[in-house]
């Protein structure tokens, strides 16, 4: 059965490879080129809209391949590391429903097969790097989950919420992993200031000053300001937002700490979260928390089940979206416009009740159907289960 499974993984992995290339170059990936081309020719690739790390950057070398090879590179670094993920999830004997999480979050969800293989943004190779970061951490291996973090930070600035998340240990932290995030992130922009100067600050301050977009609550009050108060309070939100994020985050955080919740159970509502309140909800931020929901059954503890079923209609809701905005539509934009417009009145208030749902009910006595619940434990299940926390 295993072995049927990770043939299944791998012919997934080959087709959606397939289908990166067969896909051309669309949406931002068309931007990444003009970014990258200015990194070959040694200018400031922050010159532009360049709103990444200097991870990003090095991608530049992947167009000796052609114009693909950079999505080339991403797609399939993003393969290797749900290949690894769902490998960790075959390990040992689970619950069907295990699997079906996985299925729904990842293979299935067309979140996942547009933003990774058919546009090929960046936030593919994020992902990627936060799942091999996901299953060092659960063998313990925190240097090298903070390593790849720390990486991924390099990249794209937001998997920096997970750090200390994802060094959380029955409320207490694991500094190794926070230490060699850091020392990544450091010699990353070090590096970056030795090549460019300052000029990665213009990636901070661009997406600082960005307006509302898409999934944000924020960009779907543009047209009801009155809810919150009037345009003035409306302005102001939008203005504070990175402090609000940031207050979030902490928030996040301290409650995770302080009610000892499993390292993974805390990155998925903490990510969920932040996500929800950042003025920029772009959709393509959401492919890291969907590989995060997928690693839930990794917990082995009934309330991260219970938590992955909570994140399911969210994950579903992401999926719709995606399916509509890439083939249903053109993006929303004269296509049914008034879903661009408000889907952020429907993305806030679904994510929001996913994590009401999940800690009003973290604690209850919730029967739950046999092929949901914890799978049979075996002898081996049991030696192991010490590295689960």
């Amino acid at each position: 059965m295993r072995g049927a499974s990770k043939a299944i993984i791998a012919a997934w992995s080959v087709a959606m490879i397939w289908l990166a290339l067969a896909s051309g170059t669309q949406h931002d990936y068309i931007a990444y080129l003009s970014q990258w081309r200015l990194v070959l020719s040694g200018a400031d690739p922050w010159s532009t809209d360049n709103a990444y790390g200097p991870l990003h950057n090095l991608l530049a070398y992947a167009l000796v391949l052609g114009e693909l090879g950079p999505k080339l590179a991403m797609a399939t670094e993003f393969a290797a590391g749900n290949a690894s993920l769902a490998a960790e999830l075959l390990q040992m004997p689970r619950a069907p429903g295990d699997y079906a999480i996985y299925l729904l979050a990842v293979p299935t969800n067309m979140l996942i097969i547009c933003i990774v293989f058919v546009y090929g943004l960046n936030d593919a190779m994020g992902a990627g790097l936060i799942a091999f970061a996901i299953v060092a951490r659960y063998r313990n291996r925190m240097g090298v989950a903070g390593g790849l973090l720390g990486l991924a930070v390099l990249l794209k600035f937001y998997p920096i919420v997970l750090v200390p998340l994802f060094a959380l240990d029955k409320g207490r932290l694991r500094w190794s992993l926070i230490l060699h995030a850091g020392i990544v992130v450091v010699l990353g922009f070090a590096a970056a200031f030795l090549v460019w100067g300052g000029a990665f600050l213009h990636a901070f301050k661009f997406g600082a000053a960005r307006g509302p977009k898409l999934l944000s609550i924020l960009a779907g009050l543009q047209d009801h300001p009155g809810v919150v108060g009037g345009r003035g309070v409306l302005d102001l939100l939008v203005r504070v937002n990175v402090l609000m994020v940031a207050a979030v985050a902490a928030t996040a955080f301290l409650v995770a700490k302080g009610m000892r919740l499993h390292w993974l159970e805390a990155s998925v509502v903490g990510l969920l979260a932040v996500l929800a309140t950042y003025k920029v909800g772009h959709d393509q931020f959401y492919v890291p928390w969907l590989i995060l929901v997928a690693a839930l059954p990794l917990a082995d503890t009934d309330a991260a089940r219970r938590l992955a079923w909570l994140c399911v209609p969210y994950a579903l809701f992401l999926s719709l979206f995606q399916w509509a905005y890439t083939y249903g539509s053109d993006g929303f934009r004269q296509v049914h416009p008034s879903v661009r417009q408000h889907v952020g009145l429907v993305a806030f208030p679904l994510a929001l009740a996913t994590l009401i749902a999940y800690f009003s009910t973290r604690n209850a006595d919730v029967a739950w159907p046999a092929w949901l619940s914890r799978a049979r434990r075996g002898p081996a299940r049991s030696a192991d289960a010490s590295r689960l926390r």
